[in-house]
């Protein structure tokens, strides 16, 4: 039993058990009572700050971080600003992780700062948010840790925060891990499933269930797409001018450089690309 298992990982786990013939129970991926919410990352421990003062002053909650030291530092921080945190990590000593997790439990209005490591087992039924201060790595985690916000069926909220450096950050890390190559494969695509996700123009809970295999025939009217509809124009030309600036430069810069030769700023390093046909083009696109 699993409760944030796609259609592949399914397959999988009734090739390995050898299930040809066993019944398959699915129920619905959908919870209403979460407000799916993500935004652009700017300065993210004030915006979480923020969200947790203005929409969830003294309730429980948690605010996953990629690592063991933004754990440590937003925890600090957030107790700098007089909220009862604690700090979950799997480098804490057995006895500090117990204690964190006995007083998230048992306390109420506790907020925990953790990784990943922590979840497993916790079934508080009143935490009315999840917090994401860097981007997850599938769509499956992602899911599975907002669903610890709400479980007593009340509104609650998953908030996230992402920008360009946690995807390089999460790409690094598949890069450099000693995984098989068919496996760092199937984790890129499930991390840009989860782009997607991020930057659709449409309603979030119909991008996320149809990730899992279900369809929602409409818009869901509880996430901030629904709530907020973006202004979407056409940026077909754009694209096209940021591919041809990255072939005629040779595909090896990067993303401020590219947008220097689109924009025709000048700078010492770009001399030699100041003749090609996409120096400036950008500027009337501004």
């Amino acid at each position: 039993m699993t409760a944030t298992a796609d259609d592949r990982t399914r397959a999988d786990i009734r090739q390995v058990l050898g299930l040809r013939n066993a019944p398959e129970f699915l129920s619905s991926f959908d919870r209403p009572n979460i407000q799916y919410r993500v935004a652009t990352k700017e300065s993210p421990k004030q915006q979480l700050l923020e969200f947790i003062q203005t929409e969830h002053p003294g309730d429980a909650g948690v605010v996953y971080c990629l690592s063991r030291r933004s754990v440590e530092d937003t925890a600090h921080w957030l107790q700098e600003q007089a909220l009862r945190v604690v700090a979950y990590h799997a480098g804490l000593s057995q006895e500090d992780r117990s204690v964190a997790q006995e007083r998230f439990l048992n306390e109420e209005g506790i907020i925990v700062v953790a990784t990943v490591a922590f979840g497993m087992g916790i079934d508080k039924p009143n935490v009315r948010f999840v917090a994401h201060l860097d981007l997850p790595k599938s769509m499956e985690g992602y899911y599975q840790e907002t669903g610890r916000a709400g479980r007593d069926g009340l509104p609650s909220t998953a908030w996230m925060v992402y920008g360009l450096q946690d995807v390089v950050n999460v790409r690094r890390m598949l890069a450099d891990s000693d995984a098989p190559e068919e496996v760092k494969r199937v984790e890129a695509g499930k991390l840009d499933a989860l782009l997607t996700y991020c930057e659709t123009a449409t309603c979030r809970r119909q991008i996320l269930l149809g990730y899992f295999g279900e369809t929602s025939t409409s818009p869901c009217g509880n996430c901030d797409v629904c709530l907020n509809p973006p202004i979407v124009r056409d940026m077909t030309r754009e694209a096209q001018m940021a591919l041809s600036a990255a072939i005629r430069t040779g595909n090896r810069f990067g993303a401020a450089y590219l947008t220097d030769i689109l924009l025709g700023k000048e700078n010492d390093k770009n001399k030699r690309h100041r003749t090609l046909p996409t120096y400036g083009i950008g500027k009337t696109t501004t």
